[in-house]
């Protein structure tokens, strides 16, 4: 064997492999944290440099999105961190997200996601040995898991086929056969009330000629409201305000059972109508009408108050959903992790389930933006399965549980879970529902100083 030989395979066989050394990424308040940090380097103090800092000015301006994101993009593990309580900079951004962030981590640890890799503190510009601290004992944490090989998978759309309906959550709705007829007395007072100019125009259902179920539709002749036909289980009619004809219409009339009821609640809590435009034609579950009248006083008829803590059929959500988020929740973190990879999986991104939603109100949806492109717009890992989180979020204290996005799916995705997930969680955290109370501010707008924090360092 030659000398240069013998170098070369004494090199291969001492070669050892670089140990891992985690990536991280921390998203800093200006005023305090990165202040705090800047302390530290002043100061002397040594912490590893696994860390890339990112500073915005304030913690109520680092979205969720950042954080899902930095994980997709290759981080092991992300930091969050900003002023105490009490002493922001603009007053209450930090509140702001103190809630939000309690929201996002409920449906992180729905989703299987690994809680130990996303750390939340409040750090003081005084505080740059706390701030030394934390880095070392995160870094430390991280550098034992290892590399976040589980979401990074994910992101370079390397998973195997999806299963079909993996888990036995539920897919859809069973929708009947042919639509029932309605009843003959809401299309008597739709005519009466168009006909006498008490209504501008009605939004109701009818039979779909070719598949038999009922489907949206608007009228604006007395004449029309023969066609209507009984609601449709399986959507919420309420969407229909999204209809650009129907933006300047006023009085409107709409045909309301409670899910829809519900809806118009969130939407006026949003300033996203005026309670005063819409007259409700109110049907109970079965279709029976229970006359026309404002929408304080159809909620007074047909939604009732939840006792305890909770969530009841009155709620919107179905005791299928609710009984497949719990079954879900008796699985390992990884096991619901390769549950929603499997089922993101299956989305095709045809945004079926936002044009279902009566929730989904955004002009542009940020799914749809290229300047600057959050995510990609592609059905692969990464893109799908960022859809599905901040699609959830967003949802977070505004989904009513019609289960109308989840029966829009063509893929069968069982999205309803995530709606569920997130109003357990703001009825554990802070005693809200969707829709139960129109003068209640909307929830992820709210705080209050009381507001748990047992996982913020």
């Amino acid at each position: 064997m030659t000398m240069q030989a013998t170098e070369k395979a004494t090199s291969s066989i001492s070669r050892v492999p670089d140990a891992f050394e985690p990536r991280i990424v921390a998203f800093v308040c200006k005023w305090c944290t990165y202040a705090g940090a800047d302390l530290a380097g002043t100061s002397r103090m040594t912490y590893p440099p696994n860390v890339r800092t990112i500073m915005l000015p304030c913690t109520g301006r680092i979205d969720v999105s950042f954080v899902v994101r930095a994980f997709l993009q290759g981080a092991d593990g992300v930091i969050v961190s900003g002023c105490h309580p009490g002493d922001c900079h603009y007053n209450a951004g930090n509140f702001r997200a103190r809630r939000r962030w309690t929201l996002f981590r409920d449906l992180l640890d729905t989703l299987g996601v690994d809680l130990d890799r996303l750390a939340i503190a409040w750090i003081s510009a005084a505080e740059g040995v706390k701030w030394v601290k934390m880095i070392q004992d995160f870094t430390d944490a991280i550098r034992k898991r290892g590399p976040y090989h589980a979401m990074h998978s994910v992101a370079a759309d390397h998973l195997p086929p999806p299963v079909p309906n993996e888990g036995g959550a539920p897919v859809s709705f069973n929708h009947p056969a042919q639509a029932a007829p309605a009843d003959p007395a809401l299309i008597s007072s739709a005519a009466d009330a168009l006909d006498s100019g008490k209504l501008k125009a009605v939004i109701g259902w009818r039979r779909n000629s070719t598949l038999g179920r009922a489907h949206p539709i608007w009228i604006t002749r007395a004449s029309d409201a023969r066609q209507f036909c009984a609601p449709d289980a399986a959507a919420n009619l309420s969407r229909m305000l999204k209809t650009p004809a129907l933006k300047g219409v006023a009085p409107l009339g709409i045909v309301a059972r409670g899910t829809e009821l519900m809806a118009l609640n969130v939407l006026v809590q949003e300033a996203q109508l005026d309670p005063k435009r819409v007259q409700v034609l109110v049907v109970d579950v079965k279709g029976a009408f229970l006359g026309i009248m404002g929408l304080e006083a159809a909620c007074e008829k047909v939604l009732l108050q939840p006792a305890g803590d909770g969530i009841r059929d009155i709620d919107g959500f179905s005791p299928q959903t609710l009984a497949a988020l719990d079954e879900l929740m008796t699985k390992t973190p990884a096991e619901r992790w390769n549950f929603w990879a499997q089922q993101s999986a299956r989305c095709i991104r045809c945004y079926a389930c936002r044009g279902a939603c009566p929730m989904c109100t955004c002009d542009q949806c940020i799914m749809d933006k290229n300047q600057p492109q959050w995510f990609a717009t592609a059905a692969d890992g990464g893109g799908n399965l960022s859809w599905q989180i901040i699609r959830a979020f967003h949802l977070a204290g505004r989904c009513i549980g019609c289960g109308a996005c989840q029966n829009a799916c063509p893929a069968g995705i069982p999205l309803n879970i995530l709606g569920a997930a997130m109003a357990r969680s703001a009825l554990k955290h802070f005693k809200y529902r969707a829709g139960a109370d129109v003068k209640a501010p909307p929830l992820q707008a709210d705080f209050r100083h009381e507001d748990a924090e047992e996982f913020i360092l």
